[in-house]
């Protein structure tokens, strides 16, 4: 009787974290809006970014205090003596599978074609959504959440390997929604920040990882936007 509680709840926890991340989604809706159907005027954008920052504001604020009030997990990680230089090398780790995913993944996954139509639109708002904001959501979520939900105790290899490849595939997974090649691209990051996330037992970390990615990749946009 408490195995079948146990596989309810974790069940339960999955249906939990989607619905999170469907909020999130949501949040997202008014500054896609102006990609997806053109005639927006320049000040219906601006209330566009605006409504999507304040709505992923609340959210966040949300998430946190949810996070806060979970047991952190238990795990047999040493913490890195030298945060900073770990986070160099994980983002270093990063960089590499990023570079390696390129050269499999031919394709522009569907998401990143999405996201370049938006950034377009409002770049200075999208800056903030998707270099800071959108990190933080997806951390909170993707690790924090689903750890404390789903794998609460990771020590032993075992536990650590399959919490790793189920959080990872399901992060590369809600970038893509299909299981196509395209889903490669978003596994290394997703590997990394997941293992950053357990090693470090700390959200913070994994937010900073998260943020520095996408903040370089902004800054190749940008750069893109301004030729």
């Amino acid at each position: 009787m408490k195995s079948n509680r146990s596989i309810v709840t974790w069940l339960l926890n999955i249906v939990k974290l989607i619905g999170l991340f469907a909020l999130y989604q949501l949040a997202m809706i008014p500054t896609m809006m102006p990609a997806i159907r053109r005639g927006f005027s320049a000040t219906a954008i601006l209330v566009a970014g605006v409504a999507s920052l304040v709505l992923l504001g609340l959210l966040i604020w949300w998430l946190v205090t949810i996070y806060r009030r979970q047991a952190p997990i238990v795990t047999n990680l040493s913490r890195p003596a030298r945060p900073a230089l770990t986070i160099v090398g994980l983002f270093i780790l990063v960089e590499l599978g990023n570079v390696l995913a390129g050269l499999i993944v031919k394709q522009t996954p569907e998401n990143q074609v999405i996201l370049d139509k938006v950034f377009t639109t409002s770049p200075v708002i999208n800056v903030v959504l998707m270099a800071v904001l959108a990190p933080i959501v997806e951390e909170l979520i993707f690790r924090g959440l689903m750890y404390r939900w789903l794998f609460p105790r990771v020590t032993n290899r075992v536990t650590f390997a399959v919490a790793l490849v189920f959080a990872s595939l399901l992060f590369a997974f809600a970038h893509t929604l299909s299981f196509s090649p395209a889903l490669l691209a978003y596994l290394p990051i997703a590997v990394v920040l997941t293992f950053t996330y357990v090693w470090f037992n700390d959200i913070r970390y994994s937010i900073a990882l998260h943020i520095i990615n996408n903040s370089l990749a902004m800054v190749g946009m940008l750069t893109l936007l301004s030729r």
